[in-house]
């Protein structure tokens, strides 16, 4: 199993649409098993975006570290097994009123999803072994 992206997976992250970014995000973490962040100790870091707090995610280490500048550069890239991701994680960030941005871009935000749609997407697909973004 591979954990870092293909290179021309990675160059055209920063053109994807938000759709494409979901599917990759997906996909990727259905593959690895993992949900990476940044954390301050063991806090997963929260943003504000336009009135909203956010929980920014990443399927791959290189790109939470990638993203781990400016205000960020005091968090360390970590992950979570997507079990975990899936049934804590999401939860909890549900209660907290969290949304959850799907790879942030360096232009701006990510893609945005509530966690209780995430949380279906994943149990779906896991269930299912189909990934579909249909309700």
């Amino acid at each position: 199993m591979r954990y870092e992206p293909y290179q021309d997976e990675y160059d055209a992250v920063p053109t994807m649409t938000d759709e494409e970014l979901l599917e990759y995000f997906l996909y990727r973490i259905l593959e690895t098993d993992e949900v990476w962040g940044l954390k301050d100790g063991p806090q997963w870091m929260t943003r504000n975006i336009d009135g909203m707090q956010t929980l920014p995610v990443w399927p791959f280490k290189r790109f939470a570290a990638e993203a781990a500048i400016g205000e960020w550069q005091h968090l360390k890239p970590a992950a979570d097994a997507m079990e975990f991701f899936i049934y804590r994680t999401l939860n909890n960030s549900a209660r907290q009123g969290l949304t959850i941005e799907i790879m942030p871009r360096s232009t701006g935000k990510g893609c945005l999803i509530s966690p209780q749609r995430l949380l279906t997407i994943l149990e779906g697909t896991m269930h299912s072994g189909e990934y579909t973004l249909e309700d």
